[in-house]
């Protein structure tokens, strides 16, 4: 499942900015396949059972989320230029990560429950909000009322948990974001992490600016800018890090002591260390340009 190394040993006399930003491309598609390797591990002990108990399986299940949504990177960037799209993606991996960190290095039940019983309170709303609508129709139910709440029920079961007993105001669980990333020592990149990212996801006004919108110099006027951005290494080094660095202890908490667990570690070892030289030699070809 892995890609073969990508080799960057004369990256660093390298002075075409592009064929760094390339080399970068291809490095982001080995990680990828580090984490679609790592989402698809399981113990001897997982694989006669034939998957994992809920709580790894929330691990894993991050893993194939934040894996699929590298896939749809490197499609897009593959393109060259969707970068305001690659900025939203990368906002939601990056969260996924520190969620999946977060849960692996506490190693505290509680937030396990947290993560299924805080997710499920728009669900309550809106079961609250149907009940509410068949109530004002005398009991009257209508097929689509009927899906929503079967499908409500649904992940309910497999949850272990009553609608009723959902709290339609539950907050962030873990304490937010914040507090999740102050678990994992990262919390001084909350706004590298969440806040900057967030521009993107929700269309503010950086975000129409800095990508939407051209600013005419001298002028209190602004015309349409429909071209997309290129996508260059700084989309693409800094999040394959990331992941790595929330990848790294999912590794050595459940497979510390798989058979090839040594060989992967040197993989992913090697891996970081090579994302590291690209970034550094983008930076002095940027900053010297």
């Amino acid at each position: 499942m892995l890609m073969p190394r990508v080799d960057i040993s004369d990256l660093e006399r390298e002075t075409d900015h592009t064929r760094v930003d390339g080399v970068a491309f291809e490095l982001y598609k080995e990680t990828l396949s580090i984490v679609n390797l790592a989402a698809h591990l399981l113990s001897e002990e997982d694989a006669n059972k034939g998957g994992w108990p809920r709580n790894q399986a929330i691990c894993a299940g991050l893993l194939i989320r934040i894996s699929k949504f590298m896939l749809v990177v490197v499609e897009l960037a593959a393109d060259g230029n969707r970068a305001e799209v690659v900025h939203a993606i990368n906002r939601s991996i990056l969260e996924s990560a520190v969620n999946l960190e977060f849960l692996v290095c506490t190693r505290d039940q509680k937030f396990f429950e947290q993560f299924v019983k805080f997710s499920l309170a728009p669900e309550r709303e809106l079961y609250d909000l149907i009940q509410e609508n068949i109530a004002a129709r005398h009991g009257q139910v209508l097929p689509i009322e009927r899906r929503m709440i079967d499908s409500i029920n649904d992940v309910c079961k497999i949850s272990g948990v009553r609608i009723e007993d959902v709290d339609r105001k539950t907050g962030d669980w873990g304490g937010g974001m914040r507090e999740r990333l102050k678990a994992i020592k990262k919390e001084k990149i909350y706004a590298v992490v969440q806040r900057i990212p967030s521009h993107a996801v929700h269309g503010t006004w950086v975000d129409l600016y800095k990508n939407h919108l051209e600013y005419i110099d001298g002028s209190d006027v602004y015309a349409p800018q429909p071209n997309f951005a290129m996508v260059d290494a700084r989309l693409l080094g800094p999040a394959a890090l990331f992941v790595l660095s929330a990848l790294r202890p999912y590794l050595e908490r459940f497979f510390a002591q798989m058979e090839n667990f040594v060989a992967i570690k040197q993989r992913f070892d090697d891996l970081e260390e090579r994302i590291v030289r690209a970034e550094q030699t983008h930076e002095r070809l940027f900053a010297g340009k």
